[in-house]
Parts: structure tokens; C-alpha cells; sequence
């Protein structure tokens, strides 16, 4: 158990456990060589069986004896909280004494219910979408329509490739839902797993909220960031001079894929027509017709629509990662902050900058600051999205970072990734910026060797004594299932 006295933590052990691309962190505050407040910060990977989070749990066990003060359950994906599920008989021995969620999960809430409704339905027809798609491998399908094709494997390759990543992103979808319902909050879900017990205090969070005097972790603050009330913000994942996403509601295309998913797979199609079946032209061709569309199959659009999943599976994946609830965590003495903003992506960092003040002890005063303050005395990022090009935004992200003190840690991992993201993570130029203003102190949970010599391209430069620091962090941490770092407060 976390000891507790009424002096100030003055550090934190942070640990990144090696579970693959996906989050899971043990914060350690210290008052003195004690540990005063365990806080955890989700449990998940893309890629991972049990034996891999029985591990993680076991460690964790260590460190803490099973007593988590707090829990930080950022969002649904499975990434961050599948490890919860695969090692739940190790997990059911702890105590949860704290659980945060973002205030999507609050089913008090009207906006938060008609958000979870709305990502209902595209869950749903994005799933019957996938086992449509799935089905159709499963049968062969397009060996057959390609097979006298010059190109066939090719063309069948492509085809597979696609359906793998599409189901892999929405394999990243633990929440399930009924026709007609919102989606089941977290809360239900980390109640079902038994995370959440009888006494357990659940607090639901929205930007702007400060949390302080916790027990043991006297001298700390915990800001909320996000994620945004506003769904245009939700839906906005790139950020650049001509590079947002501007939809101001659901596209049409999420609505029509919707609809005809729905009509075809409950087998009443007619009804999504826009005129009456009495008006519909009865099928009358004549088996003569065959002869001469023979060979032609590989020219039908029968199943084509569906690949409409594969672009709504991406930004349905994106909304989500804005909903993650985004911290800073500061030191009050020091001002020294940690930010944690699990897979926020553009919309979520931009929101920071849209008027949301916090209270602040400065001398003893309270005042107001703005987020600039906050990433000016960061001094641990917890880096968004697994490097990915739009986890981290630039100009109101990064360019605000100037501590020379600066240390990140990056959950990426090759042997277990979507096959999908290969190709952005890492993002080179983040990468590279990453490692200069962190002179080296850069921990990735994976190959640091191999990850490192993918950062490396034509457009970037990294200087060699940077690389030697990385590679040498990395090192100290070689057999074993975790990277650990010690930030002063």
C-alpha cells in the first residue's frame, strides 16, 4: 500500500510497460524514497494475449501490493484497456480505490448519451460491414472472381489486405450495442469486469476540471484538458493550413452506408428505398442473358459498396481517440508538469486553445493560465498516438514544449501492431523533433534499434549522440517487461 504523511511528493517514477503498441503506465509519486500515490494509467495493446498482460498485472502486484489510488481509464479502445479483460483473475485481487473517465461515459449526461447513440449505430453497421466482408473471404469469393485474371493474386492480395485492416481497426471496438441503444458506458464496463466495486469512487471529467489534495499525493494538481463537448471537434483529426477536416455533421456517406448495411443484412432492403415496392421492377431477365455477360463477372459491383467501411472504420477510429481523457499533472511547487493525452488527436489539442483557463498557485496566489503555461513547463509527455503524424499537433503542441528538461515516452511497438499503421508510425519529422528537443530522452515500449532506423529518412537528421542516449536508456531495460524513468518534482 501507498504510504501517506502530509509532506509533498517531490518525484515520480514513471513505468511504461512493453505491451505492445497500446498504453499501459504505473505513476509512482514518491515522498522521499516512499511511494505515496500508485496512479495507473489504462491496460491495453492492438496485439497481446494473456500470458503478456498476466505479466504486467503480476509486476504491477509488485510494485504496488494491488492498492491503485487512482485509475485513469482514457478511453475505449482496446489498446488501452483489453489487458484489464485477458488478465481480469489477477486484477480482481486489486483495489481500485479511484476511477476517472472522460465525461462521455456519464449516461446523465444528454450531450454524452447522444454522442453514444449516434457512434451506436456506425458501430453497428461498421461491424456488419466487416463480417460481410469476412464471409466473402471465408468463401473464396475473390480467388473466384479474379481467377482468370493475369493479375489475380495481386487483385486477391489487395482485396485481403484491405478486410484484414479494416477488421483490425474495428477489433479496436470492445463497446458493443443493441439496435436502437447508445452504446454501454465504460462505467458499466469497468463495473462488469469488476474493476469498479461497491466503494469504489467514480468521477466522471470534462475540460476545465482541477482535481487536488488528494491522499498521498499532496503537492499535486490534475488538470483536465479534454476531451471537447463540441462533436465537430470530436471529428476533427487533422490539423494543418489546408489540412482539417472541416464536416460540421455526419457525412451523408455515414448515413447512406448506414442504411444500406441495415436494409441488406436484416434482409429488408425494400424498406431504404425511396419509392414504394408496387413501383419496383421485377426481375424478368432471361438465363440467355448469361451467355453473353460470361467472363464478365469480375466487372460486377456487387459487394463494392461495402469497401465504404474501410473510410468509415478510420474516421470512426479518430473520433474516438479525441474522446481520450487528456491530463496535466503538475507539481504545485515547481510548476513542473507531466500531460498525458492518451490518443488525442488535432481536435482535441486544438480545443485547449479555445478559451479554457485553470487555476494555478503561483506565490501563493491563484490566477488563471491558459494551456500555453501548462506545455511551457512540461517536462514528461506521454506522446499521443503512438508518434503518429496528428497525435501530436506542432504549433499548439510541440513549438510550445521549450523545457530543456523534457522527457517522453511512446507506445509503438512493430511485433504487435495493426498492419494498417505501419506505414505512419512512426511519423518521421515528429520523431526526429521529438528526439532533438529531448536531447535523446525518447523511451519507445518496442525495438528501439528497429524503430530507430525507421525514424531515420532522407527528411529528418538525428544527430548520432542523440541516438547513443536513446540506445542507451533502452539498454538498462533489455530483459526486462517494462521502461521506467524518475522525474523530479
Amino acid at each position: 500500500m501507498a504510504k501517506s504523511t502530509n509532506t509533498k511528493v517531490n518525484k515520480v517514477k514513471i513505468r511504461m510497460y512493453k505491451g505492445g503498441t497500446g498504453d499501459c503506465f504505473l505513476l509512482q509519486f514518491m515522498k522521499g524514497a516512499d511511494p505515496s500515490f500508485n496512479m495507473m494509467i489504462d491496460c491495453g495493446s492492438i496485439k497481446g494475449g494473456a500470458p503478456q498482460f498476466e505479466g504486467i498485472a503480476k509486476d504491477l502486484q509488485e510494485q504496488t501490493g494491488g492498492d491503485i489510488d487512482l485509475l485513469v481509464v482514457t478511453h475505449e479502445h482496446a489498446d488501452h484497456i483489453n489487458g484489464f479483460e485477458k488478465a481480469k483473475e489477477l486484477f480482481d485481487e486489486f483495489t481500485f480505490k479511484k476511477v476517472w473517465f472522460a465525461w462521455t461515459e456519464d449516461e446523465e449526461d444528454p450531450v454524452a448519451n447522444d454522442y453514444r447513440q449516434n457512434r451506436s449505430e456506425l458501430s453497428m453497421a461498421l461491424d456488419a460491414a466487416v463480417s460481410k466482408l469476412n464471409m466473402l473471404l471465408k468463401d473464396n469469393y475473390y480467388e473466384k472472381l479474379f481467377m482468370d485474371d493475369v493479375a489475380s493474386k495481386l487483385m486477391v492480395d489487395g482485396k485481403k489486405k484491405f478486410i484484414n485492416s479494416i477488421t483490425s481497426l474495428n477489433d479496436l471496438n470492445i463497446l458493443k450495442a443493441a439496435k436502437g441503444k447508445p452504446l454501454p458506458t465504460m462505467v458499466e464496463k469497468f463495473t462488469e469486469l469488476g474493476i469498479i466495486k461497491e466503494d469504489t469512487i467514480v468521477e466522471l471529467l470534462k475540460p476545465g476540471d482541477v482535481r487536488s489534495k488528494l491522499a498521498g499525493a499532496t503537492g499535486l494538481r490534475f488538470y483536465v484538458l479534454a476531451p471537447p463537448r463540441d462533436f465537430n471537434l470530436l471529428d476533427e483529426t487533422e490539423g494543418g493550413d489546408n489540412n482539417f477536416d472541416k464536416r460540421e455533421t455526419k457525412s451523408r456517406k455515414d448515413f447512406a452506408f448506414l442504411s444500406a448495411v441495415d436494409g441488406v443484412l436484416s434482409g429488408n432492403a425494400n424498406s431504404k428505398f425511396p419509392f414504394e415496392a408496387e413501383h419496383e421492377l421485377q426481375n424478368t431477365q432471361h438465363d440467355i442473358v448469361k451467355l453473353y455477360k460470361e467472363g464478365n463477372d469480375w466487372r460486377k459491383i456487387d459487394h463494392d459498396w461495402l469497401y465504404s467501411a474501410g473510410s468509415l472504420a478510420m474516421r470512426y477510429e479518430r473520433s474516438i481517440n479525441n474522446t481520450s481523457l487528456a491530463l496535466a499533472i503538475q507539481f504545485e511547487d515547481s510548476e513542473r508538469v507531466l500531460l498525458f493525452p492518451a490518443d488525442a488527436e488535432f481536435g482535441s489539442w486544438k480545443s485547449w486553445h479555445m478559451g479554457l483557463h485553470w487555476p494555478v498557485k503561483i506565490d501563493g496566489k491563484t490566477v488563471k493560465k491558459d494551456i500555453s503555461y501548462f506545455l511551457g513547463n512540461t517536462v514528461f509527455y506521454k506522446v499521443g498516438h503512438h508518434l503518429s503524424h496528428n497525435g501530436t499537433a506542432t504549433k499548439q503542441g510541440l513549438d510550445l514544449m521549450t523545457s530543456d528538461e523534457l522527457t517522453a515516452m511512446a507506445t509503438l511497438d512493430f511485433a504487435k501492431i495493426n498492419d494498417g499503421w505501419l506505414n505512419t508510425m512512426p511519423n518521421d519529422l515528429l520523431s526526429a523533433e521529438l528526439i532533438r528537443k529531448c536531447a535523446g530522452k525518447l523511451y519507445v515500449n518496442g525495438d528501439c534499434d528497429k524503430i530507430l532506423s525507421n525514424m531515420k529518412t532522407d527528411r529528418v537528421t538525428i544527430k548520432k549522440a542523440h541516438e547513443r542516449i536513446m540506445r542507451g536508456l533502452h539498454q538498462a531495460f533489455a530483459n526486462k517487461n517494462h521502461l521506467e524513468c524518475t522525474i523530479e518534482g
